[in-house]
């Protein structure tokens, strides 16, 4: 049977946009304003986003791991926040992601989770080979009376080589395409139908599979909360360590609520060195952290840039409580 879902009331799209591409390797070498080869060694130790003083993070980029793990698939309707959920999950784990085409030749053994639209799309037909890989699956479900008007807009980005997210096609174009009996409205409900069902069969067992509803998740009050059952489901796989639970709500207002992003300041990539001077590998002489500080400060990027390395409290959201986690 058809399954039941209820969802929140609607929420805008929300796209995380980079002024910045990050670099295309495999291994993370900095992304603070400086950079020396002790700065460079300890980012490579550590996790992508730093948990600091008082719920508070710093947001980098996500790196590789060096040994093997478990992915679990990241499935969702086209149109439902697939690259804005990737890009949290990363925040959360400090592990790359992929997806089912890999576009990125990131493989498959040394990401976190990988993307995918199946069955509503076959990437290069090859599902059917990568599934044995995966034993889970996280899926982000989307009202259909917002995802199909979002997948709609993204192919008519694609038809007109437009930058993804970037262009809300025309009324009378959407008029069209949605009464489409072979690609509308008439084609892509019977669609997400089969979708919801192959996942929730495919994977029966509670341990197996997390939904998470896109209006949870991009809610102010929902959306910390899924973003911590987000992280509790992949921090179930060996290997993979997500950031502290009173750090999740600044995770989530950066990456998820970027709009409302606060800018860091000179003072926060002070206090973002000398986390690094805290957590970095027993080994390493520090010495050099309190003098790396202070270029830190002076050389904090202008506010085009915030989004390379972001630290923030956060403004809009509460601290993850004993009650929410225990509703999450």
């Amino acid at each position: 049977a058809a399954a039941l879902l209820f969802f929140t009331a609607s929420a805008a799209s929300l796209y995380v946009t980079s002024n910045n591409s990050p670099p295309q390797t495999n291994s993370l070498n900095t992304a603070l304003p400086i950079s020396t080869p002790e700065i460079d060694d300890i980012n490579n130790h550590r996790s992508l986003s730093v948990a600091l003083q008082d719920g508070g993070c710093m947001v980098t980029y996500a790196k590789m791991t060096s040994y093997p793990i478990p992915p679990v698939w990241q499935a969702s309707f086209p149109g439902s926040g697939a690259r804005m959920t990737w890009t949290l999950v990363e925040a959360l784990t400090g592990i790359r992601t992929n997806n089912d085409y890999d576009s990125q030749g990131r493989g498959y053994e040394h990401v976190v989770a990988v993307k995918t639209h199946y069955p509503v799309k076959d990437a290069r037909r090859r599902f059917g080979d990568l599934d044995p890989l995966f034993g889970r699956a996280i899926v982000i479900l989307r009202n259909p009376i917002n995802a199909v008007p979002s997948y709609f807009n993204l192919q008519y980005e694609h038809l007109n080589h437009l930058p993804n997210h970037s262009t809300r096609g025309p009324n009378e174009d959407w008029i069209i395409y949605r009464d489409d009996p072979s690609s509308g409205l008439p084609y892509q409900i019977p669609s997400y139908e089969s979708f919801v069902e192959y996942w929730m069969d495919k994977y029966p067992e509670p341990q197996q599979l997390l939904m998470i509803s896109y209006e949870d998740l991009t809610d102010s009050r929902m959306g910390p909360i899924a973003a911590a059952r987000i992280a509790s489901f992949l921090g179930e796989t060996e290997g993979v360590n997500p950031i502290a639970a009173e750090s999740i709500p600044c995770v989530w207002e950066t990456i998820v609520n970027y709009k409302n992003a606060a800018e860091p300041t000179p003072e926060m990539y002070a206090e973002a060195a000398a986390v690094l001077a805290e957590t970095a590998p027993p080994a390493l002489d520090m010495d050099f952290i309190p003098e790396a500080a202070a270029p830190l400060a002076e050389t904090a990027p202008p506010p085009m840039e915030v989004d390379v390395v972001q630290r923030k409290k956060s403004r809009n959201v509460a601290p993850l409580t004993p009650e929410m986690l225990a509703e999450a």
